[in-house]
């Protein structure tokens, strides 16, 4: 089970890499817009921006750290998943605040294109992929974080309390329960005791020595 999750993990986060990149250029045009058409630059534009450098800088290095050192700290489940959701709300607050940006239509007349030139146009449609690319990072991300916290969930009830500071290249999530040592017993009710001699119980609740039997 673990296999096709590490490839899984690959494909996510290489995916959140090439949106944030797309995204990012996004942002920029539309910056360059804003600046030179109204000398301003818009909070979801920035935001953007800062949360594709903090993907660009953190999850290429995730990937590399998993296959370098898998054992690492940057490579455990709960640093992991932590980090993976505060990206992924930085990536919802993009995509929101530039639905919200788009919805009011004030800046580029988005939504009246009687009133649009050809500068309006294409920033609107900027804002639009802006929008959509966010979103689908936000839900890229949260899909895998789900899964591996389910993953991750079901490990530790089967007495795997290890998963979370483990690698997900090394976690026990297709492992069994570990077997429960019990001491065993023989017949008549009597334990093995210590040296070789068996104890057992009288009726008294008094512990007797009792024989060796060969």
């Amino acid at each position: 089970m673990a296999l096709p999750l590490t490839l899984i993990r690959v494909v996510v986060l290489s995916t959140s890499i090439l949106l944030a990149l797309i995204d990012m250029a996004l942002a920029a045009a539309v910056t360059s817009t804003s600046t030179q058409s109204f000398g301003v630059y818009f909070p979801y534009a920035a935001l953007a921006i800062a949360a594709a450098i903090l993907t660009f800088l953190t999850l290429p290095a995730m990937i590399a750290l998993e296959i370098s050192r898998p054992g690492g700290p940057t490579s455990m489940i709960i640093v992991e998943i932590s980090w993976l959701f505060f990206l992924s709300l930085l990536w919802l607050a993009t995509g929101a605040d530039a639905a919200d940006f788009n919805s009011v239509g004030f800046w580029f007349a988005c939504g009246r294109p009687e009133l649009q030139g050809s500068v309006d146009i294409g920033a609107c449609h900027e804002i639009s992929a802006i929008e959509a690319f966010a979103f689908l990072n936000w839900i890229i991300l949260l899909a895998y974080i789900g899964t591996l916290l389910v993953m991750s969930l079901a490990a530790a009830s089967r007495k795997h309390t290890g998963v979370w500071t483990s690698s997900v290249a090394n976690a026990p999530f297709g492992a069994p329960a570990p077997a429960v040592n019990l001491t065993p017993m023989s017949h008549g009710g009597q334990v093995a005791g210590v040296g070789g001699h068996s104890a057992g119980y009288s009726a008294g609740n008094s512990v007797q020595a009792g024989t060796v039997h060969v």
